[in-house]
């Protein structure tokens, strides 16, 4: 073999194994982080009268059983984790809200449903049947109170038009997390603008229209009753799981502002 040849046969080997190589490598690291990414420990809590316990194994699969007031219960699926989150990869849906899609591993001890928000206890002898579980609203992301939102008058105009189909349409428990939010943001934006004489921008029949259905509605009360609140300043409410604030003196984080 010429020694050019013989040199493109020893590059093209050197490079085959080379690949090799590389692709063993990522092979391993991708099946030595799935072993890593699973645990073998179970939860437990008491809420709505009842006792949940959570069982994950170590072949990434689970299972909640639940008993009490809700019922005898079981669901099973398979799981993954990232980092601190645990995502329910099936078995989470038809479960009344029960059982959800992301939950979030804290230091080893808890496990905390970042939708309801209650968490569950690591289960051994000495808490079994005894935890009582509690609103981790200390999981929630806290929002930078002095963050601005920065929206256009036809921008605020539409969603405005789109809160008062919600709230002209569906009762107060129908209206999903987000949705509240934006009515809460409209409604300081709206009232806190009364507080301007100057401001003259708020006082067309949609703006009118919202106000009226807020009251018809008493939606201060009724998101009393759905939502745990703190006082905020100004003596309005501080929805502790929509992190936003209804009334009062809210900050610029719980309002809009129209450009």
């Amino acid at each position: 073999m010429p020694p050019e040849e013989a040199g493109q046969a020893v590059i093209c080997n050197l490079m085959a194994t080379v690949k090799y190589f590389i692709v063993t490598i990522i092979f391993l690291t991708l099946t030595i982080s799935s072993i890593a990414q699973t645990i073998e420990r179970s939860f437990s809590g008491w809420w709505a009268d009842t006792w949940w316990t959570f069982d994950f194994y170590k072949d990434a699969t689970y299972k909640r059983v639940s008993t009490g007031h809700y019922g005898f219960t079981e669901v099973k699926g398979n799981y993954k984790i990232s980092k601190d989150t645990l995502q329910l990869i099936s078995g989470f849906k038809n479960t009344d809200g029960t059982v959800n899609e992301f939950y979030l591993l804290d230091k080893d001890s808890f496990l905390i449903d970042l939708t309801l928000l209650y968490d569950y206890r690591v289960t051994n002898d000495k808490n079994t049947l005894t935890y009582i579980s509690r609103k981790r609203y200390d999981a929630l992301k806290k929002p930078n109170q002095d963050s601005i939102s920065y929206i256009s008058k036809s921008n605020f105009d539409s969603l405005v038009l789109y809160s008062i189909r919600q709230l002209k349409t569906k009762d107060i428990d129908q209206i999903t997390d987000k949705d509240h939010i934006q009515i809460i943001k409209i409604n300081n934006t709206i009232l806190m603008s009364h507080d301007n004489i100057h401001n003259k921008r708020f006082v067309n029949s949609i703006y009118s229209d919202f106000e009226t259905l807020i009251k018809e509605k008493n939606y201060a009360t009724e998101m009393s009753k759905k939502y745990d609140w703190i006082p905020n300043r100004g003596m309005g409410y501080y929805f502790l799981k929509l992190q936003v604030e209804f009334g009062g003196t809210p900050h610029f984080f719980s309002r809009y502002v129209v450009k």
